[in-house]
């Protein structure tokens, strides 16, 4: 296969412009890809090698699909006149397919550096859905910034192919016959390379080569090769501490597991259901958040609180369905809406259903929300700052509570957006000083400047507690507080590099999962909890409310936080691609697809690195047993 390859490649002037220009632009990516490397890959002999030929191997397999489409072109490119000026729009598409791995590689990285993943299904549903770029909150001066940057490599392409033309332009070198080097033997290399570094691999996953298997996360795409079998054979590998892997059963969903048995209430209460984007737990302070700080005293106060994932999309489904996040995928395919909100819906409340971003991502329209009736939904995004809209919300919402029908129970819903990054609130909430003016994703050094940009998301969570209090004096003035439950939450935290990270969507460390929980019940005494509850846990709490008497395990993975006997050993949180279990001892995260197994982490309960993995495993087989059931509990075919 290389011999062809190679003879056409040098086969004219052109040809070997063509070949110069992409071993001049594989040499432009294998150092692009070796930025992705770390400073610990360079340490031992064994691991600087692996990564030499990784980076190498990976940049020829980035830049394939640009090869294989640019000689596929220029092969169709007829002979005779007008050739050379077909050959340019040629090259304006090898400039643009080469420019664009550029791109990609970037933005993987930048991703990889803010959320510790690669480009996803997340990325994906991110770029894909309307609203989701938008959901970024960037600064005009990031995308400004990223938009220099990516020119900028196209332009460096271009210069690429200009100087692959000169140089063959060269009068010393036209009459070159044979080239200081032939294609196939750099065909001959990536081979070896690749196949070098898929047996290093191999094997230090079969012996627990750590610096290699860490090493292998930070490579977009990479394919890991296992020899699971062979060593087990050989006696190699560790099966004390196997890696576990769960997936959600789809072959038909058995949600709930049975009818409801439901004895309406004769004075059904309103519900006012607030949630603050990326609002982490220790924002519920007297200082920070005063007036959701005075409701938490005459409320249920949960002070270990979980969402139940570290991203959006999960977070808000399991307080709205009581599930593991990894059922968010039946869902959406079966447009089920959450048993919480048939139930409203069958007893007749009226909603009014706000946010500052918008429903279709992620894709609420079509899961919590799928059959409410489009006019009671409103959504906000673009235009004025984040902390606009959501003032402009709650405005609404307040119009909404006076124009509806006091004869009928209501419910509404409010997803506040002033907390996710970049932060948005106005110069009267700025009670942290100094902050970051601009936050700039590109430019900004978290490790240095991650004080200003956290009193930034200071100041954000301040101005939306004074929302949350607009709020409650409304339901005050119009006498509804002893008719209407309010609960606030946030959908997920958010870290400022506690544990090296910045943002959510990347760990399950508390920071990224812990928020705020406050629940007001009419009737209900003040309460704290201090034990571990989970947003698993709020339909559970408010179907009993609605007069439902089936137990919560009919259609929820949680518990009644009103109930005498409450206790929950361990929350669980989801991502994409892998589960977590989250208790007071250990924190460990399972796979539930191949790119989950590459990432599995064992911590304590504080978040600490644990010595013994297999150790944790083992003290906690029964949870993860339980969590496993769990995975299929609402399939009817769940084996």
């Amino acid at each position: 296969m290389t011999r062809p390859l190679a003879r056409h490649l040098d086969r004219s002037p052109s040809d070997r412009q063509f070949r110069h220009f992409f071993v001049l632009t594989w040499l432009l990516v294998a150092i692009h890809v070796g930025s992705f490397a770390a400073s610990a890959q360079v340490k031992d002999m064994a691991t600087a090698s692996w990564t030499l030929a990784t980076t190498a191997s990976y940049a020829f397999l980035y830049l394939l699909p640009a090869l294989v489409i640019g000689l596929a072109l220029r092969l169709a490119l007829p002979p005779g006149p007008g050739r050379a000026g077909r050959e340019w729009m040629v090259a304006i598409g090898l400039i643009f397919l080469t420019g664009a791995t550029h791109t990609l590689l970037f933005a993987d990285r930048m991703i990889y550096g803010m959320y510790g993943f690669h480009i996803n299904g997340f990325v994906l549903d991110l770029v894909l859905t309307p609203g989701g770029i938008a959901s970024l909150g960037a600064s005009r001066g990031t995308e400004l910034t990223a938009l220099a940057i990516i020119l900028a490599m196209f332009a460096m392409q271009a210069a690429a192919y200009l100087w692959s033309m000169r140089a063959q332009r060269d009068p010393e070198n036209a009459g070159a016959r044979r080239p200081a080097y032939r294609v196939r033997w750099l065909l001959l290399a990536m081979l070896v390379m690749t196949l070098g570094e898929r047996v290093a691999y191999g094997v230090s996953h079969a012996t627990n080569y750590q610096p290699i298997l860490f090493a292998s996360e930070r490579y977009p795409l990479y394919l890991p090769l296992t020899f699971r079998k062979l060593a087990r054979a050989a006696g190699l590998g560790d099966d004390g501490g196997e890696t576990v892997s769960a997936r959600v059963k789809t072959i038909e969903l058995g949600y709930p597991l049975a009818p409801l048995t439901v004895v309406k209430p004769e004075k059904p209460l309103n519900i006012v259901w607030l949630v603050a984007e990326s609002l982490r737990f220790d924002m519920l302070t007297p200082e920070i958040m005063p007036n959701l700080w005075r409701l938490s005293e005459q409320s249920l106060r949960l002070e270990r609180h979980y969402s139940g994932s570290n991203m959006t999309q999960m977070g808000v489904f399991t307080m709205f369905y009581g599930l593991y996040g990894n059922y968010w995928f039946p869902m959406l395919a079966a447009r089920r809406p959450p048993v919480l909100m048939d139930e409203l819906q069958r007893q007749g409340y009226q909603f009014g259903l706000y946010t500052s971003q918008r429903f279709t991502y992620p894709a609420f329209d079509k899961t919590i929300f799928t059959r409410m009736n489009p006019a009671d939904m409103h959504a906000l995004s673009g235009g004025p700052p984040a902390w606009q809209r959501d003032r402009q919300n709650i405005d609404a919402l307040g119009e909404f509570i006076d124009r509806r029908d006091p004869k009928r129970p209501f419910m509404t819903y409010m997803f506040f957006e002033s907390t996710h990054a970049n932060y948005s609130f106005p110069e009267d909430s700025a009670i942290a000083r100094p902050y970051m003016e601009d936050l700039n994703y590109l430019t900004a050094d978290f490790a240095k400047d991650i004080g200003p940009i956290k009193n930034r998301y200071i100041n954000a969570a301040h101005h939306v507690d004074g929302q949350i209090r607009r709020v409650v004096e409304h339901l005050r003035s119009r006498d509804l507080l002893d008719s209407t439950v309010i609960i606030v939450l946030g959908d997920h935290g958010e870290e400022f590099m506690e544990h090296s990270r910045w943002g959510h969507g990347s760990e399950f460390n508390r920071q990224q999962t812990g928020t705020p929980a406050v629940i007001r019940v009419p009737g209900q005494a003040p309460r704290v909890i201090t034990g571990i509850t989970s947003h698993l846990d709020i339909p559970a709490t408010l179907l009993p409310l609605l007069g439902v008497k089936n137990p919560p395990q009919d259609y929820s993975q949680g518990g009644n936080l009103l109930a005498p006997d409450f206790h929950r050993e361990y929350a669980v949180a989801a991502d994409w691609n892998r589960i977590a279990y989250l208790g007071a001892d250990y924190k460990i995260t399972l796979p539930i697809n191949s790119m989950g197994a590459l990432r599995n982490e064992v911590t304590d309960g504080e978040d600490a690195p644990v010595g013994d993995a297999r150790r944790a495993k083992q003290a906690i087989q029964p949870a993860l047993r339980e969590i496993m059931v769990n995975l299929s509990r609402f399939s009817r075919h769940g084996n």
